[in-house]
């Protein structure tokens, strides 16, 4: 049963550009520096030119979403594109330590969830290699549920296995149209631009940070 007492009781965080540092804490200038290839290259190719759309949520297989990263690579490095996707997938994630560390404070003291546009498989990385799922009550993941933000489904599916009416729920992202959609559902959607912004917007609604 989905609970209207009034007040903040769950805070949603997006995980690529908000727990992480970056869209998605990977050092592309590093590769691309490794490999040769022209700035933001990586980028465009993982996630423009693959089926990176189509792999988060759920409609392609991970070996057909590398796949189309290494067809999108080879004019550019060759023989080499496998290579490159290996770094991808194998560089490590920096985080947001201040965000971070922010979870750890409202951790027992508010409902806590991801809300992400990802790949399929989000929980076991979370588990695994992030170790991050004591953290998080709520896990959404676009790839396992098959929608992704902006939809409204994605954020109403969040807010019901929290049990909680959207107006009970923060949201913060990096993009201002994922937040605005949050707005939309009535939960209280905040743009991440940087963390004392963040902190200033969780006052704003009652939660002390």
């Amino acid at each position: 049963m989905i609970s209207r007492d009034q007040g903040i009781r769950a805070i949603f965080f997006d995980f690529g550009g908000v727990l992480l540092k970056t869209f998605d804490g990977v050092d592309h200038e590093a590769i691309e520096a490794e490999f040769g290839l022209e700035a933001k290259t990586l980028r465009k190719c993982v996630y423009r030119d693959s089926r990176y759309m189509d792999f988060q949520v759920g409609k392609c297989t991970y070996d057909e979403w590398t796949g189309s990263i290494r067809e999108a690579l080879t004019p550019l490095v060759g023989e080499r594109a496998s290579d490159v996707v290996d770094a991808f997938l194998q560089a490590p994630r920096s985080f947001n330590q201040e965000v971070l560390s922010l979870v750890k404070r409202l951790h027992g003291r508010y409902t806590l969830g991801i809300i992400s546009n990802t790949t399929p498989g989000m929980e076991a990385r979370l588990r695994e290699r992030f170790d991050l799922t004591d953290l998080f009550d709520v896990r959404v993941g676009s790839g396992d549920l098959g929608i992704a933000k902006p939809d409204a489904g994605i954020f109403l599916h969040a807010t019901k296995l929290a049990g909680l009416a959207p107006e009970q729920s923060v949201f913060t992202d990096d993009r201002a149209d994922f937040a605005e959609a949050a707005r939309g559902v009535g939960m209280h959607g905040f743009h991440f631009t940087e963390y004392a912004r963040f902190a200033e917007d969780l006052h704003s609604v009652g939660v002390q940070a």
